[in-house]
């Protein structure tokens, strides 16, 4: 029993899936032309069917009836004398109805079905309540619960039973008041010659007639319904005539109704409201304006054009210095130009072209209070005694006593003997070894049984990548050397570390790295006696070799 259940109300529910699956897209609205604007569609009523509420729904169908297994008893020969040795559980015949629809989804409707089967009768009174979706769209599917009855009559002999029913369909619109109408309906029956209800199906498909109701469409909202309407696609608020259709009594293109300028002149260019359009809107037409894009804001004359009361080529509500003299150069905000930003306007300006930040006198020429020939805001001595020889900063010229090359007032060694080479500051240079000699950088010190350098060594190093530098081409091996304290292998990798340390100072200093090499030799070579502290320091160095 429970397999019958299932497999009828699967079939109920594939009709409206089917129905849904088959509606056609709705059609897109036909534009309209350009001159004819119409509301945004948020705005328009959706275009749908008549209204259907409060109609009466007449329907009629032929009908297919399918019986209970548990029923087949019911039509042989003992319980209703038809000669029938093997009924069958289809039979065939129609149903009415007539309905009333409240709403497009709510109706109540009666009926009855009437059929044959195994040379008996079948008679199915019904009343029925029904939800469709909406009964306005041309398709909609539906569903329907309900009472009623199931009689078989053959032979003088009746059997009957009550029970309930549920049941779905899809109606189809072919027209205005026509419908087609699919539904199949399962029946729960309770017969008094069974211990078992039974379930019994109908299907049917046919047409319904619906009366009343509200009233026709009218998609454009312009009060001609679509029957009588020509111009089915007016915009809201137009005026239209008996026909439907609008009319444009200017001929502007702006339909009566929409044209809040009705009386516009022939071929006067107008906005979408029907009125003179006045693109830049400066308050001139557009078939009166000479300067039709004039930017928003600018006051303009009876030609629509920018006013420019004092003729300097800029427009009023740009001009900041309204009453410029005639002939004057201005700038963009129409204001005099001072082109060099000294303050002096250009008409008076004798020096034009003065750099900025530059402080002139009344004639916007440099000042000089020393008379040195620097200008005050370049002069570092503007208190200058007259006739003395300046440099460009207006300075007295600086001497060089040492003769070095490098002046006094920038001289951090200023009694460097003659001939000694110095580095920018005048100090001297490192006198490097020659070709295979090997020198002791003297002053290198690191942290205590490690490579990092102590900020006292840079110095040194400093003048000694100066040094190298100032000899092209050169190539130098960079030594490190330990005492004799601790293991050989120790002192080896701390040697080592330390003349890399040191190289890769020297390359920080702009010494190109392929001139340099490093290397550990830790307690090789000692330069004195291990034995003494003072002999241990002394080992613990760097040295410096010029290989090339």
């Amino acid at each position: 029993m429970r397999n019958r259940v299932l497999s009828a109300a699967g079939a109920l529910a594939l009709i409206p899936a089917l129905a849904i699956a088959q509606q056609r897209p709705a059609q897109q609205p036909a534009q309209r032309p350009a001159a004819q604007p119409q509301r945004p569609a948020a705005q328009r009523p959706a275009a749908t069917t008549q209204d259907r509420s409060g109609s009466i729904e007449i329907s009629a169908a032929p009908a297919a009836f399918i019986t209970d297994q548990v029923l087949l008893g019911l039509l042989d020969g003992d319980s209703l004398a038809i000669v029938d040795d093997n009924p069958s559980r289809a039979g065939f015949g129609g149903v009415g109805r007539i309905g009333y629809n409240w709403s497009p989804q709510l109706g109540v409707s009666a009926g009855t079905g009437f059929g044959m089967q195994s040379g008996a009768t079948i008679i199915q009174p019904f009343l029925a309540l029904t939800y469709t979706l909406n009964l306005n769209a041309k398709t909609s599917p539906f569903g329907t619960v309900g009472v009623g009855a199931t009689m078989f009559r053959g032979n003088g002999t009746r059997k009957s039973s009550t029970g309930a029913h549920v049941g779905a369909g899809v109606r189809s619109m072919v027209g205005e008041n026509l419908a087609l109408r699919v539904e199949a309906r399962l029946q729960y029956d309770n017969f008094s010659e069974f211990e078992d209800p039974a379930y019994n199906s109908t299907a049917s498909a046919g047409i319904s007639y619906f009366a009343g109701g509200g009233p026709p469409r009218d998609t454009d909202s312009d009060g001609v319904p679509d029957k009588r309407d020509r111009c089915a696609s007016t915009p809201r608020g137009a005026t239209v005539d008996v026909r439907g259709c609008p009319s444009d009594t200017d001929r502007d293109g702006v339909l009566n109704g929409l044209d809040r300028c009705p009386d516009t002149p022939a071929n006067t260019p107008v906005d979408a409201n029907g009125c003179t359009r006045d693109t830049d809107r400066d308050g001139i037409a557009d078939n009166a304006d000479r300067c039709a894009n004039t930017p928003a804001g600018t006051t303009v004359d009876a030609t629509g054009c920018p006013r420019d009361a004092d003729r300097d080529g800029v427009a009023d509500n740009l001009d900041r210095c309204a009453d410029t003299p005639a002939g004057t150069p201005v700038d963009a905000n129409g204001c005099p130009r001072d082109s060099d930003s000294d303050g002096v306007m250009d008409n008076a300006d004798r020096c034009p072209n003065t750099p900025a930040g530059t402080t002139v006198d009344a004639n916007g020429c440099p000042r000089d209070v020393d008379g040195d020939g620097v200008a005050d805001n370049a002069d570092r001595c503007p208190n200058t005694a007259a006739g003395t020889q300046v440099d460009a900063n207006g300075c007295p010229v600086q001497r060089d006593a040492d003769g070095d090359g490098v002046i006094d007032a920038n001289d951090r060694c200023a009694n460097t003997p003659s001939g000694r080479r110095v580095d920018a500051n005048g100090c001297p240079l490192v006198d490097l070894p020659a070709v295979g000699a090997t020198m002791i950088l003297r002053n290198i010190n690191f942290a205590v049984g490690g490579s990092r350098l102590s900020p006292s060594s840079m110095a040194t190093l400093d003048q000694v990548a100066t040094s190298i530098l100032s000899i092209p081409n050169s190539r130098w091996e960079i030594g490190g050397y330990t005492s004799s304290v601790g293991s050989l292998a120790a002192n080896r990798r701390l040697s080592t570390a330390r003349a890399l340390t040191v190289m890769r100072y020297l390359v920080s200093k702009g010494v190109p790295a392929g001139q340099l090499t490093s290397a550990g030799y830790g307690p090789s070579n000692p330069v004195a006696p291990n034995t003494t502290a003072a002999g241990r320091a002394q080992n613990r160095r760097v040295e410096i070799k010029r290989v090339q």
